[in-house]
């Protein structure tokens, strides 16, 4: 079996599980977001190519709703209400002590380093 066939045995089980329908698109990728933490476009191009629809589609669901990640996250997510109610209540000092505390930049990603 080559490294690429183990890669995707996990993803290919959870496609399976789901009988490859199409109409299951978005728990196909609910459940292998939870295997793989996020959603990396190799996957996306592999579910594509299994189901038999355009990577497109895939893709554009994949960003259309916000419970998917094209990145990795970190072992922890801290969200900060940014809206204007929120923002009136005083969360933008909230923001700016962690992101120094974080070492974190203005796009919420830590520095390289």
């Amino acid at each position: 079996m080559e490294n690429t066939d183990i890669k995707f045995l996990k993803l290919q089980q959870i496609i399976d599980s789901h009988e490859g329908k199409v109409s299951h698109l978005i728990a196909i990728l609910q459940e292998t977001q939870s295997e793989y933490g996020y959603l990396p476009k190799e996957v996306l191009t592999y579910i594509a190519t299994a189901m038999k629809i355009s990577p497109a589609t895939v893709l554009g669901v994949a960003t259309f709703y916000a419970q998917f990640s094209l990145i990795p996250k970190g072992k922890y997510v801290i969200r900060v209400c940014d809206g204007t109610a929120c923002h009136v209540r005083g969360s933008e000092p909230i923001m700016m002590a962690l992101r120094k505390e974080l070492s974190l930049t203005a796009d919420k990603r830590p520095p390289m380093t």
